[in-house]
């Protein structure tokens, strides 16, 4: 294996780590605007995302992605980086708000019929995953 992709899977699991603590933020903030406050699961996994993007770019551009050699400032690619996810969080809530009105009638078992927002949620969040982190190393290192 060479050193490059090496360092890409220690990039990967760090970027993981750092991202799997920003969906922490996203899914505490995300269970109590739909528990306690109801919000639909488009808005409020649009709010959410807000304070997990921004904790997720800072500490991976300070501690995982190399920003050497850079075009553009730190602040323009956060820029960038919010643009993106605004884009992408509203594609995934839309999504998740059609997932969530075709299943909220199909299942009868309690459990998850209770519970479906939060179902529906990890659902989506392995594709916005993958995604981040394709975007994030790439406009961190090359841009």
């Amino acid at each position: 294996m060479s050193e490059k992709n090496i360092r890409i899977i220690k990039q990967g699991f760090s970027f993981l780590i750092v991202s799997g603590i920003g969906w922490l933020i996203d899914f505490c903030t995300y269970l109590v605007l739909t528990k306690y406050f109801n919000i639909s699961v488009m808005y409020a996994n649009m709010i959410s995302a807000i304070p997990a993007v921004s904790y997720v770019f800072l500490i991976s551009s300070k501690k995982i992605f190399k920003n050497e050699k850079s075009k553009l400032t730190l602040n323009y690619k956060y820029l960038i980086y919010f643009g993106y996810q605004i884009i992408l969080v509203s594609l995934v809530s839309i999504l998740g708000e059609y997932l969530f009105s075709i299943f909220v009638n199909l299942i009868t078992i309690s459990i998850i019929s209770n519970n479906l927002k939060i179902f529906i949620k990890i659902l989506i969040t392995p594709i916005t995953m993958a995604l981040n982190f394709i975007i994030m190393k790439n406009l961190i290192e090359k841009l």
